[in-house]
């Protein structure tokens, strides 16, 4: 777990700039689609046509494909950017794994910013076969990328939650501690039910890594993902439960005098 320094301070507020800009891409995104859309139709029928009216829309339809290519390849890049900058404003992850996570990070840039460069080639001269292997190779960049960029999203967000799991322990120590001053069935019984929960927690959490870290195959990313998702879920749900359960426990420690504290400034893996 790392603290809260000036380079995470800042690359959080780095995150809102990011997370801004995708947005502002994202929209003109979907205004180049729908300009390409509209032209496509045209572009058919102007396609064995050789008057000046035609040559001009195929001219302009290429134009606009480009637009829309270079744009998808802007939203790639800040969607990658937003990522970094959310990695590296952690305090969950440790600087071993957010300089690991960015190293990916920056390789995948680079490789879109190569397919953008090949985008930006196409002109109006530009045929219909090479405008369709530009388009080629941005999809074939992402399909690259989105392997390390699902993984990344997922390690960090596991981050999260390790750290929940340590504080977790830290907590469940601490209600122990005191219900053995007690020896009240019922608070002991309740300090079980909850380590029972953090447990499971672990076990959901371990399950998530194994398929994260099987992320490694465009073709097998969507289901490792959403076996992760689920399993991260399920992590998050033991926890909740866990909290409510410390609460109850708080409450009947409070009715015999005890309380504990629930400030844990460091916890680690």
């Amino acid at each position: 777990m790392r603290k809260a320094t000036q380079g995470v301070k800042e690359a959080r507020l780095e995150l809102v700039k990011a997370r801004q800009e995708y947005k502002n891409t994202k929209e003109l995104y979907q205004t180049k689609r729908q300009e390409v859309s509209k032209l496509k139709e045209q572009y058919k029928e102007c396609k064995s046509s050789e008057t000046e009216t035609c040559r001009s829309k195929v001219k302009e339809t290429k134009s606009k494909v480009k637009e829309q290519l270079i744009n998808a390849a802007d939203l790639i890049l800040n969607k990658l950017e937003e990522l970094k900058t959310n990695i590296q404003s952690s305090t969950d992850l440790t600087d071993e794994e957010v300089a690991e996570l960015t190293i990916k990070l920056d390789e995948q840039i680079v490789e879109i910013q190569d397919a953008k460069s090949t985008l930006e080639n196409i002109n109006e001269e530009t045929s219909s076969e090479d405008v369709k292997a530009a388009a080629k190779t941005i999809r074939e960049s992402w399909h690259k990328v989105k392997v390390h960029y699902h993984k990344a999203i997922l390690r960090n967000f596991g981050a999260r939650l390790r750290t929940l799991i340590a504080k977790a322990d830290i907590l469940g120590e601490r209600a122990q501690l005191k219900a053995s001053e007690i020896n009240s069935e019922e608070i002991n019984s309740l300090v079980t039910e909850y380590k029972a929960e953090i447990e499971q927690a672990k076990e959901q959490y371990d399950l998530a890594k194994g398929q994260w870290e099987q992320v490694t195959e465009p073709t097998k990313v969507d289901e490792n993902v959403r076996k992760a998702q689920q399993y991260l879920k399920e992590t998050n749900n033991h926890l909740k439960k866990a909290r409510e359960i410390l609460r109850e426990i708080m409450q009947k420690l409070k009715e015999n005098n005890k309380e504990i504290s629930t400030v844990v400034e460091e916890a680690s893996e």
